[in-house]
This record gives C-alpha cells, sequence and structure tokens, in this order.
C-alpha cells in the first residue's frame, strides 16, 4: 500500500491509499481538537477554571523546583499513565492534601477529550453529589457521559444516604463499564468503612489505582512547569 494524497478539513483527515493493483483506499480519523477548544469544553462539562486556567495559558507545571532540583509531580505521572495506557480502565488516586490530584486528573480528562479518545465529560466535587442527585441531573451524567470525574471523595457528610449515592454512581458506571475518575483523600479501608465493600471491589477490580506517595505539598511552592 502506498499513501498518495492525504485531505485536512477542520474536522477530519482523509488518508488515500493505492495498493499495487491501482486501487484506492481512502482511511479517516478525527483531527485532534484545539487547546481552547478542549477546555471550553470541559469549562461548559462543569470542570472548574482554576484548573482549566494553566491548561489554556500553557502554564501548567508537571515538574516543581524543590532545593534547586526539577522534581516530577507524581500525580501527572500517574494521571498520564492512565489517560495513555490504562483507559477506558477507571482511576483511583489517592494521596495526601496538597499533591496536585485534582489537577493532574483534569489535566488527563483535557488530553483524552482533545484526542477524542471520549467525547463528554463531567466533573463533580464530593461535597456537589447529593445536591446534584436530588435535582436528578447526576442520574443522567452518570448514564450518559463518557468520563465521569469525583473529587475529593470523603469530604462529603458522612450519612447513610450519600454512602447510597456513592455506591449507586459506582455501581451504574461499573454495570455500564463507563471510566469514572476519582480523587480521594482518605485510605483504601476508609472508603470500605465509609461507603460499603462493595463499592471498593467494584474499584479493586475495574480501576487503577495507585496511592501518591510525594511527602512535600505544591501549595506555596514555585517553579516547575
Amino acid at each position: 500500500m502506498k499513501l498518495v494524497n492525504v485531505i485536512r478539513t477542520d474536522d477530519m483527515v482523509f488518508q488515500v491509499w493505492r495498493d499495487a493493483k491501482g486501487n484506492r483506499f481512502v482511511s479517516r480519523t478525527f483531527r485532534d481538537l484545539t487547546k481552547a477548544v478542549a477546555c471550553e469544553k470541559l469549562r461548559r462539562q462543569g470542570f472548574p477554571e482554576k484548573y482549566l486556567e494553566p491548561i489554556e495559558r500553557g502554564t501548567l507545571r508537571s515538574t516543581v523546583l524543590l532545593k534547586g532540583e526539577e522534581v516530577p509531580i507524581e500525580a501527572f505521572e500517574i494521571a498520564r499513565k492512565w489517560a495513555k495506557e490504562k483507559f477506558p480502565l477507571s482511576l483511583l488516586l489517592l494521596g495526601s492534601v496538597g499533591t496536585g490530584k485534582t489537577q493532574a486528573v483534569v489535566t488527563a480528562a483535557w488530553w483524552l477529550l482533545k484526542k477524542r479518545k471520549i467525547a463528554t465529560a463531567r466533573f463533580y466535587s464530593a461535597m456537589e453529589l447529593r445536591a446534584a442527585f436530588d435535582k436528578g441531573e447526576l442520574q443522567k451524567d452518570i448514564k450518559e457521559v463518557d468520563l465521569l470525574v469525583i473529587d475529593d471523595l470523603g469530604r462529603e457528610y458522612r450519612s447513610d444516604y450519600n454512602a447510597y449515592i456513592v455506591e449507586a454512581v459506582i455501581t451504574t458506571r461499573y454495570d455500564l463499564q463507563k471510566p469514572v475518575c476519582i480523587t480521594a483523600n482518605i485510605t483504601f479501608e476508609e472508603i470500605a468503612n465509609r461507603y460499603t465493600p462493595r463499592v471498593l471491589d467494584r474499584l479493586r477490580e475495574w480501576a487503577y489505582r495507585r496511592i501518591v506517595k510525594q511527602t512535600f505539598s505544591l501549595r506555596g511552592l514555585s517553579g516547575g512547569k
């Protein structure tokens, strides 16, 4: 097969191939979204501006300057590996406050959307779940969006009702085999105790699970890229 022509439109790339007998074949792929378009799509789907702004402005840090050395931000390394190698598995990213988990997963969602590996995504902080569930918005999103992001699981008020909502989210996404990306400052054991063992069992089977072991907080640090 020999590539004889490439035609680009705003949305697609067409490649024209010719075999040894002169027959022509056309393959097509979607073009990547621009940085700005991908950010705007996430903005409209509830992703916080504070995490989209450094992506859009090109000031996003994947390393930090620490004691004169550039140190990789571990959460970014984990989220990058998940997006490029483990997706569409879900992601459960645990770690201390200030280790960059939220920025990392928002950046991973942006990359997946930009590369058209997903078409839709939705961001909820754990504290927003109950209000969205009571309005009926969450039930629609957990069934329809390609990627659901839940930030800071465990920060919501502890109650049987909230535990039921979290279990409904995880179970529904699991049954539909649609990925969910979760950040939390609590341990695996606390997840099982706070919700139900079923929630952790689903995530053990169906998620790329990682703990950020970084010992320093990014808050207040400068430098990096």
